[in-house]
């Protein structure tokens, strides 16, 4: 008995780390890190040897548990050894296209999305939508499940963004879709960039949300991080998109309900005074 219970102690030593690692911050609604990318070279594939076309760069990274999937990066195209650059890549949607999620849902709002159909956290890795700087996970300790996601791929996003004043430009997005926060409605009316923060404490938690009249479908809102920092030398990132949808019947205005109640009201009179007719009509029978 004492052998079987050493076997299964081993067993369980050699699983990989990743076994016991959860999402970080998702306790907090943060999904997602602003870093910047610091791989020199492609190191496999069809443009290995070349210089990393996102080296440099602000990077959106998801949490993925022990490791991060980096969002829209900047990429190769075309034949090496001589391709072109497109500011953005195949993963570059949320949610992520190869797991065939849906669209994340915005569903029914109250206070300040009273009447409005907004974003929240779901059973979706993907619907905890805040954003950090990647140094919040910094100054945990070795195995911690902070560090091992800090210095995932060889602390390839691991630097710091001290002196980079990092905001997020809004490229375009669906008619009726909108971006605010708990309690600011719309983050976007007067400018398409917005400031996240300096360098490496800041965060963001966004509300995506549409009228509650909104029609069935999907919306999307298409993004950049930007360097607001003209004198640090790191870039602007690729382009990346967030994906939501309404699905449900919509949230109908105080005037629609206003209406309901009066024809409610108007039916149950009507009812009652065919009650009263028939009630009539079986006295004078008798």
């Amino acid at each position: 008995m004492r052998l079987k219970t050493l076997a299964v102690s081993i067993s369980f030593a050699l699983l990989p780390t990743s076994f016991a690692v959860a999402q970080v911050r998702h306790a907090e609604g943060i999904g997602f890190y602003v870093g910047i990318d610091g791989r020199v070279t492609v190191p496999t594939g069809t443009y290995a040897g070349l210089a990393e076309a996102n080296a440099g760069r602000l990077t959106l990274l998801l949490d993925h548990g022990n490791h991060f999937h980096s969002i829209g990066v900047y990429s190769y195209t075309g034949p090496a050894p001589h391709p072109g650059v497109r500011d953005t890549n195949s993963n570059n949607r949320i949610p992520e296209i190869f797991s065939n999620e849906p669209p994340l849902p915005l569903t029914a709002g109250s206070s300040l999305y009273d009447g409005k159909l907004r974003s929240s956290v779901g059973s979706s890795e993907y619907s905890y939508l805040g954003m950090a700087s990647i140094q919040t996970l910094a100054g945990y300790g070795p195995g911690s499940p902070e560090n091992i996601l800090l210095n995932s791929s060889s602390g390839r996003w691991s630097s710091s963004l001290d002196g980079v004043t990092v905001g997020l430009k809004l490229l375009s997005a669906t008619a009726g879709l909108s971006v605010g926060t708990e309690s600011v409605s719309n983050l976007f009316a007067n400018s398409d960039t917005i400031l996240l923060g300096h360098g490496d404490a800041f965060e963001f938690k966004p509300v995506y949300w549409v009228d509650g009249s909104a029609a069935s479908g999907t919306y999307s809102a298409e993004f950049q991080l930007v360097n607001l920092n003209p004198l640090s030398p790191y870039e602007d990132s690729g382009r990346f998109y967030f994906d939501f949808s309404v699905a449900t019947a919509p949230v109908p205005e105080p005037g629609a309900y206003a209406m309901m109640l009066c024809g409610l009201g108007m039916l149950g009179l009507a009812l009652r005074r065919r009650a009263r007719k028939a009630s009539a009509k079986a006295i004078k029978l008798a």
